[in-house]
C-alpha cells in the first residue's frame, strides 16, 4: 500500500484530509467511492463498538440511549473539572478526540473507513487548529491535541492555525493557475477570514512569489462562548423552530435536538443557492420578508426570516468586534490587504459574507473580494493547505508572540550589623522572546550563563507576558523537575523552545556530561508560587 503525507482540517462540526495523488490534491472519501469528504466530528458509542461521522450521526439520532458525542474539539481547551459537564462513563474530550482520530485515520478492522485502511498508511501529518489556540498562552487544546496525536503513534510534523493553512492554499493555487495562463503569480497581503462551526478567525498573511506565507496579524472570536460561528447558529434556528411548533425550547441533550439538529443543517446546505437569492432580497426589504419561512425541516418545523435575523445578530456582533481590531491595525502600521478570502463550512452563508464586507467597508462587487474559488474548494482550502505544507510545497513563517523566562535567585553579599551576609536576589530571565519565528525557536534558547541548584528536585518559577504586551505574570510549571546528572558542584544550563506545533518546553541540560531534561509548559495557570534558589557564576 502506498504511503502519504496528509492535511487533516479536524473541525468543530466536520473534518477533511486531503492528500497528493500524482500532484494533485484530494480529498479522501471516508466509506469508500461515493462516502463523505466532509466527515461530521461526531461520535457513538455501543457496547465495544464505535461509529463516527454520518453513521455515528444517525445512530444517535435514532437510538436515544446511546452514548454520543458532537462538538468535543471545542472541549478540548477546558478544564478537567469541567470534563463531567459534557462527557459520561469517565470519557473527556481528549479520550472522546483519540478515539475519533483512530477510526479516521487508523482502524485497522477489516471494515474499517479509516484512510489508513482504505487509502494508504499516512508517512506524515499535518493538522490544523484555531488561531486562537496560538493567540491565548493558556489554551490547553493545542498540547492535548498534539499529545493524544502521539499517543496514537501518529507522525505528526505540526499544528498550523487554520487561516495560515488556508493562506498556504491560496499561494500554491494562484501560482498553479498563474503558470497555467502564463501571467505573473499573486503577491501581496492575503486577508483570511476562517469562520466554521466553532470558530471565527482571521489572519492577515504576506505571500511571496515562492510559496513563502508570513502571518502578519492575527485575531479572532476563536470558541470563546460558542457564540461566533455556525454552530451557535445553527443551535438557535433550531430552538426557535421548536419552540414556535410547541411553545417551549427543548433541552439540548435531548435526542430529538440532535435529530433536529442535523435535519436543520442538511436542509441548510442543500437550498444553500435559492436562500442566499432569498437572503439578498430580505436584505433590501425586509419588511416584506420579515415573517415569511426561509427554511422547512423535518416533520413542519419552520424558520422565518426574522428568526435567522436574530440567529445571526450575535455572530455579526462579533465580526464587527474583530474586523474592526483588524481595521485599526492596518492603519496604525499602515497596511492594507489586497485580497479578502474567506474560508471555512459558515463562509458560504451570504448573512456571513454581508457581515464581513460590511465590517470591512466593502461592497459586494470589490475587487479585492475574492470569488475565483468555488464554494467547494474554498471549504477544503484549510485541509488543502494542511497537506500542502506536510509536503513541502508551501513553506509558513509563523512567529511565536508570547515572551516566557524563569525565575532565579543571585547570591549577593548584604551589610548588616554582624558584618557582610549572603542574601539572594530576585532575577527574572528573559528565555524566549516573543516575535521570533518558529524555526528560530524549536532549537533551545539557552540562558548565557551555567546555574547551580542546592538539590535535584523543585518546582520551576517561570514567568509569562502573554502577547509580549509588557504585563508578566508568574506561573507554577505542574511538575516538579529532577535535575539530570545531579551533583553538588554540578553546573546547569538552562533554556526554552518552541516546536513547530506552537507548544514550549523548558530544557535543562547539566554542563559535563550534556545529559538533557525537557517539560513541556503548557498548563500556565497564573499562581505564584515558592521559587528554588539557583546561584551564578
Amino acid at each position: 500500500m502506498p504511503s502519504y503525507n496528509i492535511g487533516l482540517d479536524f473541525g468543530t462540526t466536520n473534518s477533511i484530509i486531503s492528500y497528493l495523488e500524482n500532484g494533485k490534491l484530494e480529498a479522501f472519501q471516508y466509506g469508500g467511492a461515493g462516502g463523505e469528504k466532509y466527515i461530521p466530528s461526531f461520535i457513538a458509542y455501543e457496547d465495544d463498538f464505535i461509529e463516527i461521522g454520518n453513521a455515528a450521526r444517525n445512530t444517535a439520532a435514532h437510538c436515544p440511549d446511546i452514548e454520543s458525542y458532537g462538538n468535543f474539539k471545542m472541549r478540548l481547551p477546558i478544564r478537567e473539572s469541567e470534563f463531567a459537564h459534557f462527557f459520561n462513563n469517565g470519557r473527556t474530550p481528549i479520550s472522546v478526540t483519540q478515539d475519533y482520530l483512530y477510526e479516521l485515520l487508523l482502524s485497522k478492522e477489516s471494515e474499517s473507513n479509516s484512510f489508513s485502511n482504505q487509502q494508504g498508511e499516512i508517512a506524515q501529518l499535518v493538522v490544523s487548529v484555531p488561531e486562537i489556540w496560538q493567540r491565548d498562552i493558556y489554551n490547553l487544546g493545542r498540547e492535548r491535541l498534539q499529545n493524544l496525536i502521539r499517543k496514537l503513534n501518529l507522525p505528526l510534523i505540526q499544528l498550523v492555525s487554520e487561516p495560515v493553512a488556508a493562506a498556504a492554499y491560496y499561494a500554491w493555487e494562484a501560482q498553479r493557475q498563474s503558470q497555467q495562463e502564463h501571467s505573473e503569480s499573486f503577491t501581496g497581503n492575503l486577508l483570511v477570514c476562517d469562520i466554521g462551526g466553532g470558530t471565527f478567525d482571521v489572519s492577515l498573511c504576506h505571500i511571496c512569489s515562492n510559496n513563502k506565507v508570513e502571518v502578519l496579524y492575527f485575531d479572532g472570536q476563536g470558541d470563546k462562548g460558542l457564540e461566533s460561528a455556525g454552530v451557535a447558529f445553527d443551535r438557535r434556528c433550531v430552538q426557535a423552530a421548536y419552540k414556535k411548533k410547541h411553545g417551549h425550547i427543548i433541552d439540548e441533550n435531548d435526542p430529538e435536538f440532535t435529530r433536529l439538529l442535523k435535519e436543520f443543517e442538511t436542509t441548510k446546505i442543500s437550498c444553500h443557492s435559492k436562500t442566499t437569492k432569498k437572503l439578498i432580497d430580505y436584505l433590501e426589504k425586509p419588511e416584506i420578508w420579515f415573517d415569511k419561512d426561509i427554511y422547512v425541516f423535518s416533520g413542519g418545523y419552520t424558520v422565518s426570516f426574522g428568526e435567522v435575523h436574530a440567529a445571526f445578530a450575535p455572530i455579526a456582533q462579533g465580526i464587527q468586534r474583530v474586523m474592526q481590531k483588524m481595521r485599526n491595525w492596518l492603519q496604525y502600521n499602515n497596511q492594507q490587504f489586497d485580497v479578502l478570502f474567506l474560508v471555512g463550512g459558515f463562509s458560504n452563508f451570504y448573512l456571513v459574507q454581508k457581515a464581513i464586507a460590511n465590517a470591512l467597508g466593502m461592497n459586494d462587487n470589490d475587487s479585492k473580494f475574492e470569488r475565483g474559488f468555488n464554494t467547494v474548494t474554498s471549504t477544503y482550502a484549510i485541509s488543502y493547505g494542511a497537506c500542502l505544507i506536510a509536503n513541502g510545497l508551501v513553506d509558513p513563517v509563523e512567529k511565536y508572540i508570547h515572551t516566557l523566562g524563569i525565575v532565579v535567585h543571585n547570591e549577593v553579599k548584604i551589610p548588616t550589623i554582624r558584618g557582610m551576609e549572603t542574601g539572594f536576589e530576585e532575577e527574572e530571565i528573559t528565555l524566549i522572546k516573543g516575535g521570533f519565528t518558529l524555526n528560530e525557536l524549536n532549537t533551545p534558547q539557552f540562558y548565557h550563563k551555567t546555574l547551580q541548584a542546592d538539590r535535584k528536585n523543585f518546582s520551576v518559577p517561570i514567568w509569562v507576558d502573554p502577547q509580549s504586551k509588557g504585563k508578566r505574570c508568574k506561573q507554577r510549571l505542574s511538575e516538579v523537575i529532577q535535575l539530570p546528572n545531579f551533583f553538588s558542584s554540578a553546573r546547569y544550563r538552562v533554556g526554552m523552545r518552541v516546536n513547530r506545533s506552537q507548544v514550549s518546553y523548558l530544557v535543562i541540560e547539566e554542563v559535563s556530561s550534556k545529559e538533557r531534561v525537557e517539560y513541556e509548559l503548557g498548563n500556565l495557570l497564573a499562581k505564584i508560587f515558592p521559587s528554588f534558589v539557583l546561584s551564578e557564576d
